[in-house]
């Protein structure tokens, strides 16, 4: 299966890293392999990049994108991971970076993209239950969310770019090329590349597909889910993960702001 998070070509002075799969969270690296993979090679975890990070400090770093997105939380958490290192980082999107993603292509020093690459842009989604005064503390804590990731598009954006039509963007679900993004934000754009191939596919619900984007998703191969051996117990454990974090992700949410 091929990796999501890889470090190669690692030298005295620089090194690279592909993110190219789905973006999790810690706690989910369990999770995946009781419902239904193998292993977690697919995915994007804060901590895997935290650990090899901290063995590439003062380091230049190529930051190669090719990602459907995931998580919000352990996506800004990669992208405050990537602000923080104490060398120079330029990101790179290979095919897409879609979703939280463009928060870790943004959190760079340096951006590029090849004309025909893709980036998107999308209010923040998640799943909860509860009463009326519960359904809109969710509410809320969505849109303070969007808030946070809509900071960093605005200070990546080019002059006369207003905060309002950022905004906008994001509220309809915003595809853009390498060229398209150029227009709106302050990268660079390089010569058209063959499209490769990334780990995962975009949420059902996301609209606005390109056509070539859809038909790679669309035709990814399915992998069959391998059913929990005790169905009682992975139902039990996935109900506590859930409310864990739900605990977790109001406190998160409104520090978000700040900390973007």
């Amino acid at each position: 299966m091929m990796k999501g998070f890889e470090i190669k070509n690692v030298t005295d002075t620089s090194a690279d890293l592909y993110v190219t799969g789905q973006i999790m969270d810690d706690m989910s690296k369990n999770m995946v392999k009781l419902f239904g993979d193998d292993d977690t090679a697919g995915f994007v975890f804060p901590v895997d990049v935290k650990n090899q990070l901290d063995q590439l400090k003062g380091k230049s770093l190529n930051v190669y994108i090719n990602s459907p997105g995931g998580t919000v939380f352990a996506g800004v958490a990669i992208a405050n991971m990537l602000k923080r290192h104490d060398g120079e980082t330029t990101a790179i999107v290979d095919g897409v970076a879609a979703s939280i993603a463009t928060q870790i292509f943004f959190a760079c020093d340096n951006k590029q993209m090849p004309k025909n690459a893709y980036l998107m842009i999308h209010k923040p989604m998640m799943s909860t239950a509860g009463n009326a005064d519960e359904l809109l503390q969710a509410a809320d804590t969505l849109d303070t969310i969007q808030k946070g990731m809509e900071s960093l598009y605005v200070s990546n954006a080019q002059k006369g770019i207003t905060a309002d039509q950022i905004h906008e963007m994001v509220n309809k679900t915003t595809w853009l090329t390498g060229e398209d993004a150029a227009q709106i934000f302050n990268i660079k754009t390089t010569d058209a590349l063959q499209m490769v191939a990334c780990v995962g596919k975009l949420p059902e619900n996301i609209g606005n597909i390109p056509e070539n984007i859809k038909f790679v998703a669309e035709n990814m191969p399915k992998k069959p889910v391998k059913q929990p051996e005790n169905n009682d117990k992975s139902i039990e454990k996935l109900a506590e993960y859930k409310l864990k974090r739900q605990k977790n992700d109001i406190a998160v949410a409104l520090a978000m702001a700040q900390i973007l």
